[in-house]
């Protein structure tokens, strides 16, 4: 097969684990960007799935392109976070599965299909294979990739891996903390100068060159577009816009998951963010619902959190955006088992609390957000939970319902549908948890 023709499908948020096109610099290879039309014309096709939605999204590729009942169709390998994670199932919908970072091992399957052999790598499975290996592990490199055209970012990975043990977090059960020598990223801001930069990480200030980076971004006048960063170091970000999670909703909750933050250390930070930026600081928290024990007084800490930020005088230069998160439990975590509710109303419980239930706005200016509904999360454990026999579970599910907003009255229709139809297959209902409606 000399001279094979690469198509690319990416999903999701291709950063932090697969990176296909790094993959892609690092093997000397072009792959060119495929449509439902244009796959045909492949020999290879190299997916990235990130996260579980992105299954349902390739599902309905597959379904349109026609490539499910093709005989000729391209050769394909899926890579990613989606598959390392739940390798299985992937494995029903494509020929090959790579587990881990692909960086220093795609170069070397493409040879041996071009080649016309059979891919051999220790990291690569097929749905006929005994046992799942471990995810191959690669030091991230120099890399930097010019994304849009219109107004070009200049993405580089500047670390991978984490240095934390949060215990809901894929990244930290996955990966140990590796970054980029920083005098490569210096010489990689040269090459490229001017153009705003994306330098991703889980947290880039932990880089040990974070200082120097940030300077040389300064010195060369560019837009640094990077705002996550963990509760500890918002305060020295000389930006007015900022991302960090909080996760638990109260203390005893925070702790339970490794990130002990105390409500005085909060306002602590938080008040100096918001005072340094000299401006109307935009400021987004992440919280994750639905931890293992949580009950109304956790809700009550939280509202008491708020009601501190209000009394606050700093509140009044902030603009906060709270983003809740029922708990989505991933394997490789310590909360990999844990029951979740997915019909309990957090939408509305939520709603109610930003607004301040009956005693109307709070104090500050907020940035109303949604919440996963039901049938996203059944959806999420179906992949997560379900194992190859879920494929069996998501072909069924209408075409106009995969990879599209599904209406408000069909959710929960849908989520029973799921539950049901995964029962038929094999699959125990166990998976979903607790299915009782508060």
């Amino acid at each position: 097969m000399a001279g094979i023709t690469i198509g690319k499908l990416i999903f999701g948020k291709d950063d932090f684990f697969y990176g296909l096109e790094l993959c892609l610099h690092k093997a000397g290879r072009t792959a060119y960007p495929v449509n439902e039309k244009t796959v045909h014309g492949c020999d290879v096709l190299l997916v990235s799935l990130f996260w579980f939605l992105d299954v349902y999204h390739f599902e309905r590729f597959l379904r349109e392109s026609g490539l499910k009942h093709r005989k000729d169709r391209p050769i394909i390998i899926a890579g990613g976070m989606q598959c390392t994670v739940t390798p299985r199932l992937i494995a029903e919908m494509v020929d090959y599965v790579f587990i881990g970072d692909g960086d220093d091992h795609l170069g070397a399957i493409l040879d041996q299909i071009e080649a016309g052999e059979e891919p051999s790598c220790e990291h690569l499975i097929t749905r006929e294979s005994e046992r799942i290996p471990p995810p191959a592990e690669c030091p991230p490199s120099p890399f930097a990739q010019m994304q849009g055209t219109k107004r070009p970012i200049l993405r580089i990975e500047i670390a991978r891996g984490c240095k934390y043990r949060c215990q809901f977090c894929l990244l930290s059960g996955l990966k140990p903390y590796r970054e980029v020598d920083t005098e490569a990223i210096l010489q990689l801001l040269d090459m490229y100068p001017k153009c705003p930069v994306s330098l991703f990480a889980p947290e880039r200030a932990l880089h040990s060159g974070w200082k120097r980076i940030q300077e040389k971004i300064l010195q060369q006048g560019r837009m640094d577009l990077g705002q996550d960063a963990r509760l500890e170091n918002i305060d020295t970000i000389e930006k007015h816009s900022v991302t960090f999670g909080l996760e638990g909703i109260s203390y005893r909750l925070r702790k339970s998951i490794s990130k002990p933050f105390k409500e005085d250390f909060i306002l602590e930070k938080l008040g100096r963010f918001v005072t340094n930026a000299k401006r109307i600081a935009f400021v987004s928290i992440y919280f994750i619902a639905d931890l293992p024990g949580e009950d109304q007084s956790d809700w009550d800490e939280l509202r008491r959190l708020f009601e501190r930020i209000e009394s606050e005088n700093w509140s009044r230069m902030l603009t906060l955006k709270p983003v809740l998160n029922p708990l989505s439990p991933k394997p490789f975590t310590k909360l990999a088992d844990a029951v979740i509710h997915p019909f309990r109303p957090y939408g509305q419980i939520w709603k109610d609390f930003l607004r301040k239930g009956d005693a109307g706005q709070w104090g500050f200016r907020i940035v109303e957000t949604m919440v996963w509904d039901c049938h996203l999360r059944v959806m999420d454990a179906l992949v997560h939970r379900g194992g190859p026999k879920a494929y069996q579970v998501i072909q069924k599910i209408p075409s106009s319902i995969l990879g599209k907003n599904v209406p408000t009255p069909m959710r929960k229709a849908l989520a029973m549908e799921i539950i049901k139809a995964s029962e038929k297959a094999g699959i125990k209902p166990e998976i979903f948890g607790d299915l009782r409606e508060d």
